[in-house]
């Protein structure tokens, strides 16, 4: 998959991820993404308050940084809540467990004889950062589980381990390097699960290694990324018999070329340039090798502190290995905007559209448009609210099929102190059309979860 260019602060490289039905897709399909200096986007936003005003800030627990223009609900420091982690020497360690209770109205997505089950997530994050006011190293890693009561064969355990390091020559250039390896599964209610007939998660490792390079000419920055990433599968054996996932077994490449040109304060212009290669590692799947190529323009704008966006508009197209395979081509598009009526609401609103690898016998790639809104309240210093509605749209060429998926999830977060938060999570999905045997469902999940964190 290739995304639109984040311009602002971040640039997004985007290996075709797999769909995770259940799972939140963050940021679209959970790119791999480079967090660039704001020189380089020009997206510096100032605080407007008055100096006379500090002496009122302190008294009322309110701080310059709490108001500054770009600051957003879930963006807020909140220092009487925030996590200290531990100092060790030049670096610093932070954690975080938590877990609890849940409930799974559709295990598996179906429109009738529905299956059922309560279970217990568990989940673990630590990272390790330097301090340094020059150059930056760090390890991380992550675990994510759950496990049904009742049906032991839907359990998953994700995790991903990894590390970076950053190399700054100067104030405005630098280059940096990461890798991580991740152990992670495609839902069951995922279209390519149920299309293929398996009733099961399907495990799969993938290793990613990523090199970034950002630069700055006067009000012009230029950004420039390497990413090559890998996917396997592993096979499902339900009943007895095998299904031979791992024929879907490739590896990606991604070359970006960005730049962007700052008119001023929190408003520049954006162009990104991306290539990507798709190379199958089993020789019945060589004829799915692809290369794409896709071209964007777009802007970042802040309005007037109130309203910020950012959008990507292009041309994408992907060329297969076989010639019988059809190729596809057709508009790239990715946007963002928030809207901050009040410093207690935060509204946001997105759309990308990408291109995704399929793992069905019938089916290569397929064409994907997802947009959503979502609303944040503050409604006490440690009472955070959020709903989020997701629309999702998927376009298979051959078979000519479509979907059209909703996904509605309410949350609310509890900051006990600094060390403790209760999390309450509602979620709500259904598949409102779909054509040709796609199955259409409803699916319901509720969950509870302490969290404890250095």
């Amino acid at each position: 998959m290739l995304i639109a260019a984040r311009p602002n602060v971040i640039v997004a490289v985007c290996p075709p991820p797999p769909p995770h039905g259940s799972k939140p897709v963050v940021g679209f399909g959970g790119c791999m993404v480079s967090r660039i200096p704001a020189w380089v986007a020009g997206a510096v936003f100032l605080g407007a308050l008055p100096l006379s005003d500090a002496a009122a800030q302190a008294d009322s627990g309110i701080s310059r940084q709490d108001v500054e223009r770009g600051v957003t609900v879930t963006s807020r420091q909140r220092r009487d809540y925030n996590p200290l982690g531990v100092r060790l020497g030049a670096f610093t360690l932070t954690g975080q467990i938590d877990g609890g209770p849940g409930y799974d109205s559709n295990l598996e997505g179906t429109k009738t004889n529905k299956k059922s089950d309560g279970f217990m997530d568990e989940a673990a994050a630590a990272s390790l950062d330097s301090n340094w006011t020059r150059h930056g190293v760090g390890v991380s890693g992550n675990m994510d589980s759950r496990q049904y009561f009742n049906n032991s064969g839907y359990d998953w355990i994700d995790w991903d381990v990894g590390g970076y390091g950053r190399y700054d020559f100067n104030s405005v250039t630098n280059a940096e390097a990461r890798y991580r390896h991740y152990r992670d599964h495609l839902d069951v209610n995922s279209i390519d699960v149920q299309s293929a007939g398996i009733t099961r998660p399907v495990p799969y490792d993938s290793d990613e290694f990523q090199a970034t390079g950002t630069t700055q000419f006067g009000r012009i920055g230029l950004v420039g990324t390497g990413l090559h990433r890998t996917y396997r599968y592993q096979d499902v054996v339900i009943g007895g018999v095998p299904n031979r996932i791992s024929q879907n077994d490739f590896d990606t490449t991604i070359g970006a070329l960005g730049t962007s040109y700052a008119f001023s304060q929190g408003r520049f212009a954006n162009v990104i340039f991306r290539i990507q290669d798709i190379s199958y590692q089993n020789q019945i799947s060589q004829g799915r090798n692809s290369f794409t190529w896709e071209v964007l323009g777009g802007f970042t704008y802040d309005f007037d502190g109130v309203w910020q966006g950012r959008v990507a508009f292009g041309w994408r197209e992907r060329s297969y290995k076989d010639p019988n395979l059809k190729n596809f081509a057709g508009p790239a598009i990715e946007g963002q905007l928030t809207w901050a009526p009040t410093l207690l609401t935060t509204v946001r609103f997105n759309v990308a559209r990408t291109i995704e690898e399929s793992i069905r016998a019938d089916a290569v790639s397929f064409n994907r448009t997802q947009g959503g809104i979502g609303v944040d309240h503050e409604l006490l210093r440690n009472v955070i609210l959020s709903g989020d509605f997701r629309a999702d749209y998927r376009e298979y060429q051959s078979p000519n099929q479509t979907a059209f998926d909703g996904i509605f999830t309410a949350t609310a977060r509890y900051l006990v102190n600094r060390n403790l938060t209760v999390i309450g999570t509602y979620a709500y999905s259904r598949r409102f059309e779909a054509s040709n045997g796609i199955p259409e469902f409803d699916r319901n999940l509720f969950q509870v979860r302490l969290r404890v964190a250095l």
